[in-house]
């Protein structure tokens, strides 16, 4: 059956699922907070240009610009965030974000959060209920495995041979 092939039971939804990794994310971030410094830009804060940072950042106001960042960055439920995201680490968005990320590690898209942009990472997960728009690409731009080549190859050996084949005349 399908739901077993997708690891789930029929009466089983997919948002028990969604908030066991919104209450990992919220445990991660937490543990984070706990062992090194973190940076807070506040609800009430606007700010424009060049975010860089090594530790963790959370953001819940309005922020412009580029933002660099090795250490995790958390784009909280109530941000507003239009800038193109270069990060080492992991990236989480529960706001709004228009722009492009760059993540070596994962982005992860949770709950009612928006996403216009282009997405590389090697790990992207997608909430049901977020939105996004843009492409995703978990390659690293490297061409994907031809696995599909052979996939008509009975097909493909029958159409071979009946083009070599000439065309028989039925004669009378």
């Amino acid at each position: 059956m399908l739901s077993d092939v997708f690891g789930r039971k029929n009466n089983e939804s997919a948002e028990p699922q969604e908030k066991k990794n919104e209450s990992k994310n919220a445990a991660f971030m937490e543990s984070n907070r706990k062992s090194s410094s973190v940076a807070v830009i506040s609800e009430d804060v606007e700010f424009k240009g060049v975010l860089s940072f090594t530790n963790q950042l959370e953001i819940h106001g309005r922020f412009e610009g580029e933002i660099q960042t090795v250490g995790p960055l958390l784009i909280g439920e109530s941000a507003v965030v239009k800038a193109s995201v270069k990060s080492e680490s992991k990236v989480v968005i529960r706001g709004k974000v228009q722009g492009n990320i760059h993540a070596k590690d994962k982005v992860e898209v949770l709950g009612n959060a928006q996403l216009y942009g282009d997405v590389r990472a090697p790990k992207f997960s997608l909430a049901e209920t977020a939105v996004f728009v843009g492409k995703s690409d978990t390659l690293g731009g490297k061409a994907p495995a031809n696995d599909f080549a052979n996939i008509f190859s009975r097909l493909d050996k029958v159409a071979k041979s009946a083009s070599t084949t000439p065309p028989t005349s039925a004669t009378k």
